[in-house]
């Protein structure tokens, strides 16, 4: 895949007009969430996910030997108000869209986002059968463990293709690519949490091969989300359904300077349970709300085969900062009232998530404060997740579908 010089002057103009779009100073001087608020920027702007890594390598502020991908330049030129990056060069006198004021985001509620939107396969994504393939194409994966990281091999016959654009696309962020050759039969790449995606052949520029890439959780496991390799545990569980941090997590959060989230994982084949007829029960608390975790943040996620949702929790006066994701509907807390998601968690708090026909409601200590709906469909349930900015306790956790309960392995 063609790259682009990172001190190219192309390259330093299109940082220059992103600095004058958002008037947040030269990138610099930004700080790491920052990067992150900006990643949540452009995919808000352009459906389109750079990770804060990237944005960090394409403004020159960590040590990395590698140039910006085309994929990610045309992302930014569109952010620019662009058709892509050739465009962008080829008006280089053209004056960028007028400034945003873009309000900074805490560091929950980006992170929260880019990890849901990590594990659903693209809403509405058009998906070719194994029989669609065009003629002489083959294209598989298979995970190399059970545990995490976890590596993926990719599987490929590219026969009769000549082409020097031939990328596998992990999952649906379009910038996490592996450029390959066209006479390459094999290909690798790593994923650091489980979760339900799509992977993608793309020859020039055109999807032309597709399937999705199933990596279970095997039993719940815990993360810490350092960037960009995240600490893993094995929370301790009880006969109480209860779901907790070992010891030395917690001191190890308590002590950090900045912002650490804590997450519970459950990923797995949950059988015909249907994402969009579900309810979610659990007693949840925020055990760390010290510094920067004053808030008390913690998203529920629920996961299909998909689509996902995301219902945010904090103390009320922090609900500017949530965001509320129900499949193909998304909140912001910024320009929506969502202090009805506004509870202490000091304490076990009960919640709720009800779904019966695509329609919506959360409950918090057996009373409704949220309903809503939306289209399109979740598909199969296929796993949770428990988030919480610092640290937090998950207890007497049930999912039931169709009148009957949902057994979680290792329960």
């Amino acid at each position: 895949m063609k790259k682009t010089a990172l001190h190219s002057e192309e390259v330093s103009r299109l940082r220059a007009e992103i600095e004058q779009k958002l008037g947040w100073g030269p990138g610099s001087d930004w700080h790491s969430s920052v990067f992150s608020e900006l990643s949540e920027k452009v995919f808000e702007e352009c459906q389109v996910m750079l990770s804060a890594t990237t944005l960090k390598r394409f403004w020159g502020v960590v040590n990395h030997e590698s140039v910006p991908s085309i994929s990610t330049l045309d992302t930014l030129s569109q952010f620019c108000g662009f058709q892509n990056w050739r465009d962008f060069k080829q008006q280089p006198f053209r004056k960028p869209r007028k400034q945003s004021y873009f309000p900074r985001k805490s560091l929950y509620v980006t992170a929260g986002f880019l990890l849901a939107l990590l594990t659903v396969v693209l809403i509405g994504n058009k998906r070719p059968n194994a029989e669609e393939l065009p003629e002489g194409i083959a294209f598989s994966s298979r995970a190399l463990s059970r545990a995490y990281p976890n590596s993926v091999v990719f599987d490929l016959d590219l026969q009769g293709v000549q082409s020097d654009n031939v990328l596998i696309q992990q999952y649906w962020d379009p910038t996490k690519t592996i450029s390959i050759s066209d006479d390459q039969q094999q290909a690798t790449g790593i994923y650091y949490f489980p979760g339900y995606f799509r992977a993608k052949l793309l020859i020039d520029d055109e999807v032309v091969a597709s399937h999705d890439l199933f990596l279970k959780s095997n039993g719940w496991i815990g993360t810490v989300e350092y960037t960009p390799v995240p600490k893993y545990f094995r929370p301790g569980m009880s006969d109480e359904k209860e779901l907790f941090y070992p010891e030395e997590i917690g001191a190890e959060v308590k002590a950090s300077k900045d912002p650490l989230m804590t997450v519970y994982h459950y990923v797995d084949d949950l059988g015909e349970v249907s994402g969009d007829d579900f309810t979610l029960r659990a007693n949840i608390r925020n055990t760390y709300d010290d510094q920067w975790a004053v808030c008390q943040s913690v998203g529920v996620y629920v996961l299909g085969t998909k689509g996902a949702m995301i219902i945010p929790f904090s103390r009320v006066g922090c609900s500017s900062d949530n965001n509320l994701m129900l499949n193909d509907v998304y909140l912001s807390g910024k320009a929506n009232d969502l202090s009805a998601f506004g509870v202490d968690l000091s304490d076990f708090t009960e919640v709720s998530i009800a779904v019966k026909t695509k329609s919506v409601q959360v409950s918090v200590r057996g009373e409704v404060v949220y309903q809503s709906a939306y289209q399109k469909t979740m598909g199969r349930l296929v796993g949770l997740r428990f988030k919480f900015l610092g640290l937090g306790e998950v207890a007497n956790y049930s999912l039931t579908s169709g009148g009957r309960n949902v057994t979680l392995v290792g329960e």
